[in-house]
């Protein structure tokens, strides 16, 4: 039975409150029972006003969650005001509207029952929000799990089966399924599976050079940025060293001959860093951005998945030339796959540049079978916005999933070590010229989630949309 209906205002009103919620849920608040208010006042407003309440629960939770690409888009690329402000509203009203698919989505599985309909939405969403255009996956209710009791579900079914599950508990609230609360609550002592050490650990250095994002390729501080990698390498011996997502202002012949002579200063040691890697040319030059091996270390991985407003803009062939942010070489950057994939000490780590540690099913396809995950990123595109806490929380999901061990290497924090329960064993303050130094070790054997990966949220998606596209049509026949 369906409550009082709501004024627009009113359902607005909630279904924005509850978006906003959904944000104060993950990192850095980590408010978590907010995950479940924030889904059931979505699910109240929904069954009243499907399209209307999808659509300002997007608004309340991409103003709120992702309201830092301002900082990329103004201060970082010096846009003047008036288009930063189109921009900036035009990215979060674009979520806002792919958020409102899912009102549509929902009107036509009503006639499913509540505890099946509201779950799978949920999925779809995600999905959706994952693969729609180049994707920005981002704000997963899941990941409010990360650091609680239910954190084990992840190496089972990974952020989409946690979503899943807390839209689950949502439904049963509100139907006041209490003993159908049982068995989800029940879950939060699910053994974590079991994986084992595999060979020696290796002695890490994590180089943090904290280079302002408008210095990056500024002329006058390219000496700064190499000799704070290189002051750091010397001070911090060790087996493998990171250095961060395009870590040096050098391109091409420049950037192989200093990497030649780094490796044969540390002929026993791994260096894995972060470059921009000549590409095919356009009408301008083209780079990859690739985490690429030195001495005990060989081949690179290229970044697949670019980020918006950050490593490329929409409608750049528009606006180039407006923007400051087009003249640096961070803005020529092209997704690729590398024909030699990077290797160390006779290992393949799994590899996940900047933002590509978002995608789960990415993360699957490079992790399933690698003994330790490294993630680098530059994450000073996003100022101190909440954007670098919602990154970790992310990256420690991935190592939940896949059982693994994680070195995160980033520019200006956060850089960590993650341990393979997605727990945070050192990290580093942000904004700050550091080391962070210590042992990895490798693990072997496989969680659930790395058999099944993301593929049983994908399927839930696929039939949700065949069944939200056929049922109508169908009904109407039937009369």
């Amino acid at each position: 039975m369906y409550p009082k209906p709501l004024k627009t205002w009113q359902a607005s009103a909630l279904a924005t409150a509850a978006g906003i919620a959904q944000t104060l849920a993950l990192a850095p608040f980590n408010w978590v029972p907010l995950a479940i208010v924030a889904l059931l006042g979505w699910l109240f407003v929904l069954r009243q006003r499907p399209i209307l309440s999808s659509f300002f629960f997007g608004f309340g939770l991409f103003a709120s969650g992702a309201h830092w690409v301002w900082v990329s888009i103004h201060q970082v690329a010096n846009t003047p005001m008036a288009l930063s402000v189109i921009l900036w509203l035009g990215f979060i009203l674009g979520l806002s509207l792919v958020f409102a698919i899912n009102g549509w989505i929902f009107s036509r599985l009503m006639a499913l029952p509540l505890w099946l309909a509201f779950p799978a939405l949920v999925v779809t969403s995600e999905v959706i929000r994952t693969y729609l255009f180049t994707g920005f996956p981002w704000l997963f209710v899941g990941y409010a799990a990360t650091e609680t009791p239910f954190a084990s579900l992840g190496a089972y079914v990974g952020v989409y089966g946690i979503s899943a599950l807390i839209a689950l508990t949502a439904v049963f609230i509100l139907q006041r399924r209490w003993l159908a609360l049982a068995p989800l609550i029940v879950s939060a002592a699910l053994p974590w599976p079991s994986t084992k050490n595999f060979g020696d650990p290796i002695s890490y250095a994590l180089v943090q050079p904290n280079v302002p994002a408008d210095k990056k390729w500024a002329a006058d501080w390219r000496a700064e940025i190499i000799d704070r990698h290189l002051d750091q390498s010397l001070a911090h011996p060790a087996d493998l060293f990171v250095w961060s997502e395009a870590a040096l202002p050098l391109l091409d012949s420049e950037a192989d001959q200093f990497f030649a002579r780094f490796a044969d200063a540390f002929p026993d040691s791994a260096l894995v860093s972060g470059r921009l890697i000549a590409g095919p040319k356009d009408r301008l030059p083209r780079y990859y951005n690739a985490l690429a091996g030195f001495g005990q270390a060989q081949g690179a991985d290229y970044k697949t998945r670019l980020v918006p407003f950050g490593e490329y803009m929409p409608l750049e062939s528009w606006l180039r030339g407006l923007i400051d942010f087009f003249d640096l070489p961070l803005s020529t950057i092209i997704p690729g796959q590398s024909a030699q994939p990077l290797t160390l000490f006779g290992l393949k780590p799994g590899v996940m540049i900047c933002y590509e540690v978002a995608y789960p099913g990415l993360s699957y396809q490079k992790s399933k079978s690698s003994p330790i995950l490294i993630s680098v990123s530059n994450d000073a595109w996003f100022g101190q916005s909440i954007a670098r806490d919602q990154h970790l929380q992310m990256a420690q999901m991935r190592a939940i999933e896949s059982g693994r061990p994680m070195l995160r290497a980033t520019n200006d924090g956060v850089t960590a070590h993650i341990g393979s329960r997605g727990e945070i064993l050192k990290s580093l303050p942000n904004r700050r010229v550091d080391t962070l130094t210590g042992q990895i070790q490798p693990r072997q054997g496989r969680t659930p989630y790395t058999w099944i990966g993301h593929y049983p949220a994908l399927f839930v998606a696929l039939l949700t949309l065949i069944y939200a596209g056929l049922t109508v049509p169908f009904r109407r026949r039937q009369r």
